[in-house]
């Protein structure tokens, strides 16, 4: 009697540990400087998911069979949620034009964003940034700009007692550090003469 109830138990808290959880993807211009030149000339022309899963679908803290226990997803596709973010860091820098106001546009292709657990957390970043001069009509520029990122875990802190918001914050300054790296680049800075 007592085995059955243990077993009903055990299989009552893996089967409500598998779920799915929207996080939300931000840009933070905290420690962001602007450019010495810095003036609103780029606009983020098209953002394309060029992933194998598009959509949403950022990862899930795994079981030990490697089963998706917490399927973790951005609140909105994740090609929306790059161009809030590339955006956001552009604002930041004083670069941000306002729609069709701008010399230059970007063209931004999401080849990576994603994240893992199954006893250490992973986060991967990658995007490759085209810079379009708008008054020639071709690409000036192009860069891909990657960020990897994992945590050594802990055997306890795994499945079911993973912790979603860590994955999250991992991801987020994974994407984060790609958007940086990207932008902050000299050679983009001088393609768009903020330097």
């Amino acid at each position: 009697m007592r085995k059955a109830a243990l077993c009903a138990l055990m299989a009552a808290s893996v089967l409500g540990a598998c779920s799915t959880h929207q996080i939300p993807m931000t840009y933070n211009p905290a420690a962001v400087e602007k450019p010495p030149s810095a003036k609103p000339d780029v606009e983020v022309l098209a953002v394309t998911d060029s992933r194998k899963r598009t959509g949403k679908h950022l990862g899930a803290i795994r079981g030990g069979y490697g089963n998706a226990l917490k399927t973790i997803e951005a609140s909105g596709p994740v090609k929306d949620v790059v161009r809030k973010a590339f955006e956001d860091a552009l604002g930041a820098r004083g670069l941000l034009a306002s729609a069709n106001g701008a010399n230059y546009g970007l063209d931004i292709t999401v080849e990576k964003l994603d994240c893992s657990q199954l006893v250490r957390k992973e986060a991967h970043a990658r995007f490759r940034v085209t810079v379009l001069d708008k008054s020639l009509g071709q690409p000036v520029y192009s860069k891909v700009v990657e960020d990897n990122r994992e945590d050594t875990g802990n055997l306890f802190a795994t499945g079911v007692f993973g912790s979603v918001e860590e994955l999250s914050k991992l991801t987020n300054d994974s994407m984060q550090a790609a958007i940086d790296q990207a932008l902050d680049n000299p050679a983009f800075l001088t393609v768009v003469k903020a330097r």
